[in-house]
């Protein structure tokens, strides 16, 4: 199959050392090595431009973490209710959303906008502000900075994030 997404340029050891603490030792991820293929500006062609490698994080199955298959009810619930050192799980779900709607509205992924209905729904019926789990600028609604940038396609700039956002990353 394909997943879609972005992808993003991390130089140096210091960075990958970093990611791989929180990625791996917290997290309970696995690494997979694997190609990433540039999305060109155009319809006419599925990808564009040269295979790059990349480095992915995998949920593992025999990590501690591992919740297991589940209905999406209870996964909504369950994003709903929880919130780690780098934010809260319905701000990942609902901008990984917005992502994939705002920057390939070609593509349908079921599974995830299925889930982001439900996280807003679950939300509205808690009574919880989306405000409120949007971020550190929980006094308003941040827009992403793709939104506010627009440059030629190209994986330097697939995700369109300028550096100062990467507020995960200490280097």
């Amino acid at each position: 199959g394909i997943t879609w997404g972005c992808a993003y340029r991390i130089c140096g050891q210091t960075a990958l050392d970093y990611l791989k603490q929180r990625e791996c030792t917290l997290g309970g991820y696995t690494t997979v090595d694997t190609k990433f293929y540039p999305r060109v500006a155009s319809y006419d062609a599925a990808f564009g431009g040269e295979a790059l490698p990349v480095l992915v994080y995998v949920a593992n199955k025999d990590s501690e973490h591992w919740l297991g298959e589940d209905r999406l009810e209870n996964v909504a619930k369950q994003i709903v209710e929880c919130e780690g050192p780098s934010g809260h799980n319905a701000e990942y779900l609902l901008r990984l959303a917005t992502f994939m709607h705002e920057e390939i509205p070609e593509i349908w992924d079921e599974h995830l906008f299925q889930l982001e209905s439900l996280v807003l729904g679950e939300l509205r019926k808690r009574n919880i502000p989306l405000w409120s789990v949007m971020g550190r600028n929980r006094d308003r609604i941040r827009r992403d900075s793709h939104e506010e940038i627009r440059r030629p396609p190209s994986f330097e700039f697939t995700s369109r994030v300028p550096e100062r956002k990467l507020r995960c990353l200490n280097i």
